[in-house]
């Protein structure tokens, strides 16, 4: 159950990331948004690919 959380989180993560970079791109900073979102998306693959 614990790691099934894990996952989770870890997805909502990348979700969180994926949205960023589409809502971004209309900013006013565009590249500073996908700078973040990219940087969301590193987390959470790297969450879901560590060995807990």
């Amino acid at each position: 159950m614990e790691k099934a959380v894990a996952y989770a989180i870890s997805i909502g993560i990348v979700g969180f990331g994926a949205w960023g970079l589409v809502a971004g791109r209309s900013s006013s900073v565009p590249i500073f948004w996908s700078c973040v979102a990219l940087v969301a998306i590193a987390v959470g693959i790297w969450s879901v690919c560590s060995d807990s």
